[in-house]
Parts: C-alpha cells; sequence; structure tokens
C-alpha cells in the first residue's frame, strides 16, 4: 500500500494505491479517513486500486494522518 501527499495551494490531494490482495486493507484506510474527516473520494481500478481523496488543505493534512496511522494498525 502506497499513500502520497500532493499540495496545490488551498486544495490538496491523497492517492492512495494497493493491490487486489490488500483490498481489505485499502478499504478499512480509506472508509476510516473519509468518517472522520469531510473530504470528497474517487475510486478507480479493481486488480490495482487508487483512491484519491481531495479537499482543502488542513483537512486533506488531518486525512493524511490518519491514513498513516490506520495503515500501521
Amino acid at each position: 500500500m502506497k499513500i502520497d501527499y500532493q499540495d496545490h495551494g488551498v486544495t490538496a490531494s491523497i492517492t492512495i494505491s494497493s493491490t487486489v490482495f490488500e483490498f481489505r486493507k485499502h478499504n478499512r484506510v480509506v472508509d476510516t479517513t473519509l468518517f472522520l474527516t469531510s473530504t470528497t473520494a474517487k475510486h478507480t481500478g479493481f486488480f490495482l486500486m487508487k483512491t484519491v481523496i481531495s479537499g482543502k488543505t488542513p483537512v486533506v493534512m488531518r486525512a493524511y494522518r490518519i491514513a498513516l496511522q490506520e495503515m500501521k494498525r
């Protein structure tokens, strides 16, 4: 699983990518992040899953920290 943070000034985005073998972990990280923050997400792919979470920079930075903590669990 790979988490990438991109800052675009006022907005920011997180890209979470993983393989189909990490399906449950990927969904857990994305669901927890979306539940605890007010961001939007876009899902693509099946074998190589990719989720882009975007929103305002402070909110996405908090979502990034939550995603890293959830990934370590």
